[in-house]
């Protein structure tokens, strides 16, 4: 067995692998235990060297393993909604209040009496957070998916909804099963 060095020694300590959660000791173990066989048998400042060189290494491969545990930590990026595809809209109070009008307007002017055949807007009241199906026409900007929709209703009519970005509140739209 050689004599290690003092430098030899102290660098040796940075392999340490206890601090790291376990799953990054297992990529790290090994390096520490390449490191002591490599310093408990070899002697020269050529062995610090490698040392250093092998804690470079070390480093790089906790990171990358860490890299790859977030990765598969985290939820596959969604893809922008194109025109046609079909989301979720969740009504505000205004939309639930414009659409009412638009409904009572229609039977109050006695269209939906005569039977013209005319088509109007006619159907079930609507509320503030009720869930809607609703087509993507447009998308404006991808990075916030900001889009414009047409709502359908329960009913003979649909909503125009404009420029209504992803999420869970109210005038927002959501992904298929995301509301």
């Amino acid at each position: 067995m050689a004599e290690i060095h003092p430098a030899t020694a102290q660098l040796l300590g940075n392999f340490r692998y206890d601090h790291l959660p376990e799953p990054l000791q297992a990529v790290s173990k090994p390096f520490y235990d390449l490191a002591h066989q490599l310093a408990e048998t070899l002697s020269g400042p050529e062995v610090t060297r490698a040392l250093g060189d092998l804690w470079d290494a070390k480093n790089w491969a906790v990171v990358a393993a860490s890299n790859s545990a977030l990765e598969e930590a985290l939820p596959p990026a969604a893809v922008a909604p194109e025109p046609g595809d079909v989301v979720l809209y969740q009504l505000t109070e205004h939309d639930a209040a414009d659409i009412n009008r638009q409904r009572t307007d229609f039977h109050q002017s006695g269209s939906a009496d005569q039977k013209t055949g005319f088509v109007g807007h006619n159907g079930n009241h609507a509320t503030e957070g009720d869930v809607c199906p609703a087509v993507v026409v447009r998308v404006f900007n991808e990075s916030t998916t900001t889009c414009n929709l047409q709502v359908l209703l329960d009913g003979t009519d649909t909503y125009w909804a404009t420029s209504r970005v992803e999420g869970g509140d109210p005038g927002q739209w959501a992904r298929r099963g995301g509301v």
